[in-house]
């Protein structure tokens, strides 16, 4: 049994369904690679669903996009802030850090404060992790493919799988300040560029594509409030988050 599993083993019988199984990263060579458990949830309402996870073989050559994702559940200031990685083949896998919350444990940013929750890297499909987001929470959603080199994408998703297996093997604690999703993304950011600092914009997570766009990790080639309103991901209120759920949220992208 992998150090991964042995974790996941040892943990209490009670998360939530959602969190109940941890992805494991398995190393084939230095570029092809397997993940076990890649979260794929269908959900009818946010109380309704069939949860389903996979298996599945990467390789990290075949890594060509990054995108962004913003999905806002509390206002302009606050957004759930996570990275999907583009594949060659045209899949696309999501990779969220989260609270790992147990049954009848709900968030709380205060306590955030006080070691209540472990995090969990959630690796999923974008059908659950965005879908669920767009289609059925009917949360504010905007996705934004960051500008960085094929390169740098390989690079920052091999410091997650990195990240991943690390959590996984000593766990931590989330903090609302210091250890939530997105000083998380700030830390991979940092394995890809060394302009990327801590900012208010950071604490205030709704802000961090506007971190993004200032320092040229996305496109500034039109003014900020027009990028965001062409990256914002409407969906029609009788659309399915089907197969096809990665091309079809794409497909106006200039």
């Amino acid at each position: 049994m992998s150090s991964g599993n042995a974790q996941q083993a040892n943990q209490p019988n009670d998360w939530l369904l959602e969190y109940s199984r941890l992805a494991a990263i398995i190393w084939y060579d230095q570029d092809r690679f397997h993940i076990k458990n890649v979260r794929n949830f269908r959900y009818r309402d946010p109380d309704n669903y069939l949860p389903d996870w996979y298996h599945a073989d990467y390789r990290i050559s075949e890594v060509v996009a990054t995108d962004l994702v913003l999905s806002y559940w509390s206002g302009k200031a606050i957004a759930h802030v996570f990275l999907s990685f583009g594949f060659s083949d045209g899949r696309w896998l999501a990779i969220s850090i989260e609270t790992r919350r147990r049954q009848g444990q709900h968030y709380s940013a205060f306590g955030g404060f006080f070691r209540r929750y472990p995090v969990i890297y959630i690796l999923a499909d974008e059908r659950d992790l965005i879908g669920v987001r767009t289609d059925i929470r009917r949360e504010d959603v905007y996705l934004y493919p960051l500008n960085i080199s094929v390169e740098h994408s390989q690079t920052l998703l091999r410091d997650y799988l990195r990240r991943v297996k690390q959590v996984n093997e000593h766990p931590e604690h989330y903090h609302t300040l210091c250890n939530n999703c997105t000083t998380n993304i700030l830390l991979h950011g940092k394995a890809v560029s060394s302009a990327v600092k801590y900012n208010w914009k950071i604490l205030l997570s709704g802000y961090a594509d506007l971190y993004c766009y200032q320092h040229g990790l996305i496109s500034d080639v039109v003014p900020f409030n027009q990028l965001k309103r062409s990256c914002y991901l409407a969906r029609p209120e009788n659309a399915s988050i089907g197969d096809d759920f990665s091309h079809s949220i794409r497909k106006h992208r200039p």
